[in-house]
């Protein structure tokens, strides 16, 4: 952490100095809260988070119509004693006749649905995203290019290094609730080398974008990385043990290539919007033999090219200020969005079989009146036969700051009702 603060506070400082005090209009936020968590045994709220927290954001127009970009954030956990500083986000945008670019750490937001977007190739899943209840993208170093041409356009996309999924505390809660290797899984995910230098390891996706019948289309291709590494478990004689096999897991990132559509419009009052990718990772190289100990590897991750799929609409009902609502229906081809690996059947050695798990996504908005408003939020998983609810409570007072109340808990049989849930009170002020 203290390599973090040192880099975000030199880049601070020399963005400072490099650009003109009197053209540089200073933003942010300073934000705090504190949250209690559902102990699964107990039965009770307990006290598991005050933090507090800021994003700083400097942002300057200069010449020939370019745009320069910094933000930095941090945050700190009172109770959990840890946190972290870091620089958030810095790019350089511009145009050039038919060709904006943007360059440097930035947000990629592709797709055209609410926070589950398949096309979305760079963004990354999180338990912790989910429960605030803001879905979106982190940044990463990239290059972006645009080239807009009489109806149509076409986008570029150059990442020359790989960012994993992180595993928050709250997914790997669920993890070690529901496996009784999550333990050995989550230390193999860890140790799993990550793709590393420019060139062959570097990710690209392209996308093509016109109008037909009123209707966005994009089309779109990625060649990447698993946001996940893929696991195996692999199965060795340990002669001093015995002859049953002792497992163990491990990990390698596979290069995966996706073609993905989206489209979005509006039939009548109701916005519909729909997205597809077909893909998937390369398969896990066969053994060489080389271990004559070793019994089997079994593939614990998707082996194959899968679907992914959201189909979604809004519409606003005319009841009093307006009653927002929206559905989703998603699928993935790749298994559960709640449980990333699928153990084997150790009986016949066979890789457990990945089912496609479906999904429903609401949203219910309500404006009681400029300054107060509520929500809630329903994930459904079929598969799991149940899902996560999420209702919040926002009220804005003058001189930018706000308060919100949100609660969000599981519901269902299965493995998404291990998660006990959990309350929190935040207040953001922004300048």
């Amino acid at each position: 952490m203290r390599k973090r603060i040192q880099v975000a506070a030199a880049v601070l400082l020399l963005l400072i100095l490099a650009v003109p005090a009197a053209a540089v209009v200073p933003s942010g936020e300073l934000n705090a809260g504190i949250g209690a968590q559902w102990d699964g045994d107990s039965k009770k709220l307990v006290h598991d988070s005050t933090r507090t927290g800021f994003r700083f954001v400097l942002e300057d127009s200069l010449e020939a119509g370019t745009k320069l970009h910094f933000s930095t954030k941090g945050w700190w956990d009172w109770k959990a004693k840890k946190g972290d500083l870091s620089l958030d986000q810095l790019w350089l945008s511009g145009y050039s006749g038919d060709f904006d670019y943007q360059i440097g750490r930035q947000v990629i937001s592709w797709g055209t649905a609410d926070g589950f977007n398949p096309t979305n190739y760079f963004a990354r899943m999180s338990m912790e995203a989910l429960s605030s209840g803001v879905i979106s993208g982190n940044p990463l170093w990239a290059a972006q290019a645009v080239y807009y041409g009489p109806s149509w356009s076409v986008t570029g996309v150059a990442v020359p290094f790989f960012t994993p999924q992180a595993i928050d505390d709250q997914m790997k809660q669920m993890m070690m609730a529901e496996n009784p290797q999550a333990a050995l899984i989550l230390k193999a995910m860890e140790d799993t080398k990550k793709p590393r230098g420019l060139g062959k390891n570097s990710e690209w996706a392209v996308r093509a974008e016109t109008q037909i019948a009123g209707f966005d289309v994009q089309a779109s291709l990625y060649s990447g990385y698993e946001p996940l590494p893929g696991l195996e478990m692999v199965l060795t004689v340990q002669p001093d043990l015995g002859p049953v096999p002792v497992p163990s897991f491990e990990g390698v990132y596979r290069r995966q290539t996706f073609a993905g559509l989206a489209i979005a419009g509006t039939l009548g009052p109701v916005g519909v919007w729909g997205e597809a990718t077909y893909g998937g990772p390369a398969k896990f190289a066969e053994s060489d033999g080389a271990n004559p100990l070793e019994v089997a590897r079994i593939p614990l991750s998707v082996n194959q090219k899968y679907l992914q799929a959201v189909v979604g609409g809004d519409y606003t009902f005319p009841l009093g200020n307006g009653l927002l609502t929206q559905v989703q229906y998603i699928y993935r081809g790749q298994g559960s969005l709640m449980e990333p690996y699928v153990m084997p059947d150790l009986a016949t050695l066979e890789p457990g079989e990945i089912e496609g798990a479906h999904y429903l996504y609401g949203r219910l908005g309500y404006d009681f009146s400029p300054s107060s408003s509520a929500e809630v939020l329903v994930l459904h998983g079929f598969k799991e036969k149940g899902g996560l609810i999420r209702p919040a409570y926002t009220h804005r007072f003058p001189n930018s700051v706000q308060l919100q109340l949100s609660l969000i808990r599981p519901y269902g049989e299965e493995s998404i009702s291990s998660y006990g849930g959990r309350i929190q009170l935040a207040v953001t002020y922004q300048f």
